[in-house]
């Protein structure tokens, strides 16, 4: 399989602690309390230190919008965050890409086994001619945080690659789809080479014949046990975490929030079978309705502006005064007093 033909679809994984935490660093230096970083996303404090965590993607969604609003959604704060990712925070992937024998191994063996990452956009590598582009595909990101993901993958794509190359790694060009900031010193400093704001595109842009280039620590016998290890992870997940699958496709959902059956459908499985793996993992679909609700009305009060009859509609309550009751069971306030709370930031 050329590299061209790796592909992978944006989706909402579980994944580490990490990129909660380096956010939560990045924040606490800005001046942002602990406690507003991780408002409304389900995560404790005290979950930070245990490297061993998982959070889910809407959680680390949550938190980045808490951290773009509370900093102003400050220019090239996505940088300084990826950057603060490690490759050993990758575990066995991490792994995989350090030992394959070429750039272009590494660069198939972590596009395949991207959901053992924490990247929040779709990735494909596609080559031009003498070039090759790395596409970071942001359509499925929520708009307030688009950006912010773009910069941070960007960064952390850049970190991952000095290592594996054993030193600083420089493309030709760096692709953004955002316009030019008034500001662009931190983008400057961070690509050491042309930034195309306002592009087609995001994507990091270097020559074709950097793929074949030998990686210092390459050892074919370890990368391969590694990608035995990552299959494994990725099909035990699968047997596992079929709750989660449900979770991230209600809170992807576009329009409202669709019935079971329409759910399992989208998941290629039959309503019955739905059910019963729910039940295996001690929950059910209501619950886990309920759950998205929380999240999504969360959502909308603190980014979006909505109106309580808009969230209420959104959300599938037969009117206002269903969502208002939901919403003070999960929050212990109304609507009202929790967007008080909460200031919305215009976007």
């Amino acid at each position: 399989m050329g590299v061209g033909e790796v592909s992978t679809a944006p989706r909402l994984f579980p994944r580490g602690i990490a990129g909660v935490r380096a956010m939560v660093d990045v924040g606490v230096e800005r001046g942002v309390p602990v406690p507003a970083c991780l408002d409304g996303s389900g995560v404790d404090e005290n979950t930070l230190a245990d490297d061993a965590a998982h959070v889910r993607a809407w959680q680390e969604l949550v938190v980045a919008q808490n951290l773009v609003r509370a900093t102003g959604d400050a220019p090239g704060l996505g940088l300084e965050v990826g950057s603060r990712i490690p490759l050993r925070k990758y575990s066995v992937w991490g792994f995989a890409l350090l030992a394959s024998p070429t750039l272009r191994e590494a660069a198939a063996v972590g596009l395949r086994y991207l959901e053992l990452t924490f990247t929040m956009v779709g990735i494909h590598l596609q080559e031009d001619g003498d070039e090759v582009h790395l596409v970071l595909d942001d359509r499925f990101v929520p708009q307030p945080v688009r950006h912010f993901f773009v910069e941070r993958e960007m960064a952390n794509i850049r970190t991952i690659l000095d290592t594996i190359l054993g030193r600083p790694f420089t493309p030709l060009r760096l692709d953004v789809r955002f316009p030019r900031p008034e500001e662009p010193a931190a983008y400057e400093a961070f690509a050491d080479a042309p930034i195309a704001f306002g592009a087609p595109r995001n994507a990091i842009v270097t020559l074709a014949a950097v793929l074949e280039q030998s990686l210092p620590q390459a050892d074919r016998h370890t990368m391969q046990v590694c990608e035995r290890e990552c299959s494994l992870l990725l099909a035990r997940r699968a047997h596992t975490e079929f709750a989660a699958r449900v979770r991230e496709l209600l809170m992807q959902w576009p329009d409202g929030i669709p019935d079971m059956g329409v759910a399992a459908a989208a998941l290629h499985v039959s309503t019955r079978t739905l059910h019963r793996r729910l039940a295996v993992e001690g929950t059910s679909y209501r619950r886990l309705v309920d759950g998205a609700r929380h999240a999504r009305a969360v959502e909308m009060l603190s980014t979006l502006g909505l109106g309580v009859d808009q969230i209420a509609v959104r959300l599938g309550y037969a009117d206002a005064a269903a969502f208002i009751r939901a919403f003070r069971r999960w929050t212990g306030a109304t609507p009202g007093a929790y967007r008080t709370r909460v200031p919305t930031r215009p976007y």
